[in-house]
């Protein structure tokens, strides 16, 4: 399940995307390099052309701690996401994302083409903020050999189908695909 993920400095397509963030959003601390959850992220979305800027996390009902993830295979089946993922889905740029083994071994992982990942996923308005989640399915190579989830991943072909057309997402996020990822 995708933890962590990475925002390279020099990432020039991705500095691209900050550069475009609306004004009133620079303001909000924006890391680069490892993002955790709770950190703000930049996010193309299904509701505006623009970059959005959001915060990784689903507040649960505690308020204690936060959803960070979501299944694919079951994100229409339940009440707290699946309106969310038909109505406000979200991509996250990155450069690479991390996964951990059972001996608790970091890998990272990035495109062979060194071109950014999209992450997949949807978002939720809160009083002060949109939280978003990434959506996770049973993980394929090389990512299988270290762990049984991965993030469901779009690149600049599939990125405008996925955020516009909920029938599309619904079929592509379980969909079983051939990526080309590489490990670092």
């Amino acid at each position: 399940m995708c933890g962590r993920f990475h925002i390279g400095a020099n990432d020039k397509e991705i500095a691209d995307v900050i550069d475009r963030l609306p004004e009133s959003k620079k303001n909000v601390q924006l890391r680069l390099g490892d993002i955790y959850p709770t950190n703000y992220s930049p996010a193309f979305t299904s509701e505006n052309e623009k970059p959005s800027l959001l915060k990784w996390g689903f507040q649960r009902f505690d308020k204690k701690s936060v959803l960070i993830n979501a299944r694919a295979e079951t994100v229409t089946e339940k009440y707290m996401f699946k309106n969310s993922f038909l109505k406000r889905r979200c991509a996250i740029p990155a450069s690479g994302f991390y996964e951990w083994d059972s001996n608790k071994n970091k890998y990272y992982f990035k495109w062979t083409d060194g071109k950014p990942i999209y992450l997949c996923g949807f978002f939720k308005p809160y009083d002060n903020f949109n939280g978003f989640v990434i959506l996770t399915k049973e993980a394929t190579q090389p990512v299988a050999k270290f762990h049984n989830r991965i993030p469901v991943m779009a690149d600049d072909k599939t990125l405008d189908a996925y955020l516009g057309d909920a029938l599309f997402a619904r079929q592509f996020v379980i969909s079983d695909r051939d990526i080309k990822l590489q490990m670092r």
